[in-house]
């Protein structure tokens, strides 16, 4: 089972709005029929995640620390964490059922894949496109509950976050 989503920045420039799309998006003019499945909104060290184009508020994540490579993510009232963890040199985080997952990186530039505790792909992600607005795509490879759907879209854009401090 695999499902694929596509991020599409709505600008490049200034716009800190990025578009989910479902399915393998090659260029942003494939996306003038569609809808987004959900929408994230940046806006300093906070980043939330949005049903359709500008829904409700699903789940918000806000960068914490000096370094900025800490992350809370809230979710209704319940409260979890992720950030780089320097022992694994992984970015990883821990779901609301209190599970841990990692983003490993990839030997190809801008593609990391997120492993369970037992070590099974669960998402990829891989960036860049030859369309300058199309970020990247993310294909989960395991049946997951949509809470930790939103939650694998908002820590692959903490850990994109992250990697852009640390240059």
């Amino acid at each position: 089972m695999t499902n694929t989503f596509t991020y599409v920045k709505d600008s490049i420039l200034f716009n800190k709005k990025t578009y989910i799309y479902l399915g393998q998006i090659e260029a942003v003019s494939q996306t003038s029929n569609l809808d987004p499945v959900w929408t994230i909104h940046s806006h300093d060290r906070e980043t939330r995640i949005c049903s359709g184009r500008s829904g409700h508020v699903i789940m918000a994540a806000t960068i914490e620390g000096a370094s900025k490579t800490l992350a809370q993510f809230a979710y209704e009232s319940k409260l979890t964490n992720g950030g780089f963890d320097d022992a694994t040199s992984t970015w990883a985080f821990v779901d609301f059922d209190g599970k841990r997952y990692d983003w490993m990186a990839s030997m190809m530039q801008d593609c990391w894949k997120l492993e369970n505790a037992e070590g099974k792909v669960v998402a990829q992600y891989i960036g860049r496109s030859r369309d300058m607005k199309v970020k990247g795509t993310l294909s989960l490879q395991a049946k997951v509950s949509e809470t930790l759907i939103a939650l694998i879209h908002l820590s692959a854009k903490m850990l994109k976050y992250s990697e852009s401090v640390k240059r």
